[in-house]
């Protein structure tokens, strides 16, 4: 598992993602599958919380090294987007 508070990692992730602009599938609420790059692998990224830390894992070579990757920033975007939507409902 990942932590996500490294904004540098956070930041390079979120900029690759922009550039790349992954498809992000919702599989649950915190369970997201996200196409790779090339359109060959499809990868799952969950994201969990423990008290106040965030944390989060994909099953890319990235996220086993334990980086933050833009598969992980792809689905953070989406999944803020669904947790917003459902404070304000």
């Amino acid at each position: 598992m990942i932590e996500l508070r490294s904004k540098e990692q956070m930041r390079n992730a979120i900029r690759r993602a922009y550039q790349l602009r992954p498809f992000v599938r919702v599989r649950g609420f915190r369970w997201y599958e996200v196409m790779s790059s090339n359109n060959d692998s499809v990868y799952t990224v969950h994201f969990y919380k423990r008290g106040r830390q965030r944390l989060g894992e994909c099953n890319c070579k990235a996220g086993e090294r334990g980086l933050i990757c833009y598969h992980m920033a792809g689905a953070a975007a989406v999944h803020m987007g669904i947790a917003s939507m459902r404070r304000a409902a």
